[in-house]
């Protein structure tokens, strides 16, 4: 009877790069498991507190609007002028009475988003602005310090404002999120991946 040839082991490089590879896509797994658990909390955490429009929202006697890119020019980028939008609407329904802008870049957001909607017949004595959001925890503190005790709305777009509402409610804030319209054009995919992970970081410091 005939022997059989001896089985070759894999070449040492070979193997170790079996094993990076491995290893690699085990954390990978790991990482997107604890994003998905993470969202989960944050959603079981906000069951009855976010709201897909102005129309469905409920009343509060304010609104936190977060700022986002202006031009160079002062316009607001179209992301912000659709949370703009969706707040003006809720002060026209009478379902809120005072709108807080919150931005970053020094005065820059703020002066762009009180423009904006006095621009389009909101009285500017029922615009606040703080020059201290520059980070969404940042503009949670800010409303929780400023408004003890009150009902709070957010405006963003639907993952920002589920972050930022889960956010103020950890903090504290009896708040509800209402989304505007989505981010749109190349951004889109870039806004996504990086609110999966402030998601996370959010998780972390409103614990």
């Amino acid at each position: 009877m005939a022997a059989r040839p001896a089985l070759r082991r894999a070449p040492y490089r070979f193997r170790v790069r079996q094993r990076v590879v491995f290893s690699a896509a085990a954390a990978l797994a790991v990482a997107l498991l604890v994003l998905l658990l993470i969202a989960l909390d944050v959603r079981v955490a906000l069951l009855g507190h976010l709201y897909a429009d102005a129309a469905t929202a409920p009343a509060a006697p304010i609104t936190l609007v977060l700022g986002a890119e202006v031009y160079a020019d002062g316009r607001p980028s179209p992301a912000l002028a659709s949370r703009l939008d969706v707040a003006i609407e809720l002060l026209r329904s009478g379902k809120t009475n005072v709108l807080v802008m919150s931005g970053g870049n020094g005065s820059v957001e703020i002066d762009a988003m009180r423009a904006y909607v006095v621009a389009r017949d909101v009285p500017p004595e029922v615009v606040i602005g703080d020059t201290g959001g520059d980070r969404t925890m940042s503009s949670c503190v800010n409303a929780r310090a400023l408004f003890p005790g009150i009902r709070v709305l957010v405006v963003s777009q639907a993952d920002h404002v589920a972050r930022a509402t889960f956010t103020c409610r950890r903090l504290g804030i009896d708040a509800d999120g209402v989304a505007a319209p989505e981010f749109t054009g190349d951004r889109l995919i870039v806004y996504w991946i990086r609110e999966r992970f402030a998601l996370v970081l959010a998780w972390l410091e409103a614990r």
